[in-house]
């Protein structure tokens, strides 16, 4: 811990004091999973629609905690020059342009391996910078530290907190941040904490006019990015917008509890577990298609399964979105009548029947039929 006395807001504290059994409960957790993801093998062209996806979301996510209405998709359509002008205000689409600028400024800096897991003053400004050049924000200027008054929060989320509000003290703070951070203590923290205490910390500071939320939220993936964290670092936004209400809330409890940084580390971590069973089980569903359309070669050259039932597997495996159907659709319905269409009713069961055997299809109370990804597990 360390306590800074500024020049007119009185004593600013850097914690990192917490709740261990806690936390550390939550951190083997992360760790476990993690690991767990870090051994699963991704092949390029799953990278290659994974990547963009979380980009996107967390674009959308974390421009969305500040009132932005862009949706993932059309973050995506507007990073690809195609989204419409209609129903977006310029300043909408250009804070979503300038943040997907911001994103592509930690792979660039990741691509540094040597100081990557450093924070610097420079960087910080950089992402300011980034994000809000262009933006007709009221007395903010890109990357350039405030000199006033701000008001952070609402009642509704635990009271309005007051930042320090002179240069002089933002500066010695952002100063004294970035030493802290930097630490021989924080450095051998773990990067989970790391990060989030960065997070924490520099909204406290809130050094800018505008900006600071993303900024912070941008920081703290950084961090992350800099340990090798794979698709945490993007996926937190989106947690954090989906559960908003706690996330200032965390805020709110942290700072009356004054030495103690446990509850926004408690939801910051869940927001980290949370992430990574999503992307464990996404990546594990990859590989148990890849495995099924393996196994239903083999089961097509020994002729277990006509070619029929082979094309429906192989239909729904490369629709990959969980979709469900019935007997009904299956004969009626694009795109499996053009496989069932001329089929009989009976036929039809009994290569639902065969395949539900082959454990390649699972069927609910409802007589809903889905592809079955775990009929390979022990």
């Amino acid at each position: 811990m360390k306590e800074v006395m500024t020049f007119k807001a009185g004593k600013f504290v850097f914690c990192d004091q917490y709740d261990k059994p806690q936390i550390e409960k939550q951190l083997v957790e992360a760790a476990t999973l993690n690991s767990a993801i870090s051994d699963l093998p991704i092949l390029p062209k799953w990278s290659s629609q994974i990547d963009p996806e979380l980009l996107y979301s967390s674009v959308a996510g974390t421009a969305a905690i500040e009132g932005n209405a862009l949706v993932a998709e059309e973050v995506r359509a507007l990073d690809e020059g195609k989204i419409p002008d209609a129903g977006h205000t310029a300043k909408d689409k250009l804070e979503i342009t300038n943040l997907i600028g911001a994103y592509r400024l930690l792979d660039e800096r990741q691509a540094m391996p040597s100081t990557a897991h450093l924070l610097a003053e420079s960087h910080i400004r950089d992402l300011h910078r980034q994000i809000t050049i262009g933006l007709p924000y009221e007395d903010n200027i890109p990357g350039v530290y405030r000199n006033g008054m701000v008001k952070v929060g609402d009642k509704a989320h635990g009271g309005i907190y007051t930042p320090p509000k002179i240069i002089e003290d933002v500066e010695m703070l952002m100063r004294e941040f970035i030493e802290w951070i930097n630490s021989g203590d924080l450095l051998n923290e773990n990067a989970f904490v790391r990060a989030a205490l960065a997070h924490y910390h520099f909204s406290l500071i809130h050094p800018f006019w505008d900006g600071n939320g993303r900024v912070a939220r941008l920081v703290e993936a950084l961090l992350l990015q800099s340990e090798g964290i794979r698709y945490v670092p993007k996926m937190l936004s989106n947690y954090y917008y989906r559960h908003v209400d706690d996330y200032y809330r965390a805020f709110s409890d942290t700072i009356r509890a004054e030495k103690d940084v446990t509850p926004f580390l408690e939801f910051n971590l869940r927001g980290v577990i949370e992430s990574l069973q999503t992307m464990k089980t996404r990546i594990a569903n990859l590989i148990r298609m890849l495995v099924m359309r393996e196994h239903l070669h083999l089961l097509g050259s020994n002729k277990t399964i006509s070619k029929r039932q082979n094309d429906l597997i192989t239909l729904l495996l490369d629709d990959s979105s969980g979709k469900q159907f019935t007997l009904h659709e299956l004969q009626k319905s694009l795109p499996y009548s053009m496989l069932y269409r001329k089929v009989s009713e009976m036929t039809a069961r009994r290569d639902l029947k065969n395949l539900l055997d082959r454990k390649l299809l699972v069927v609910d109370a409802d007589g809903r039929y889905s592809l079955n990804l775990r009929g390979f597990d022990l």
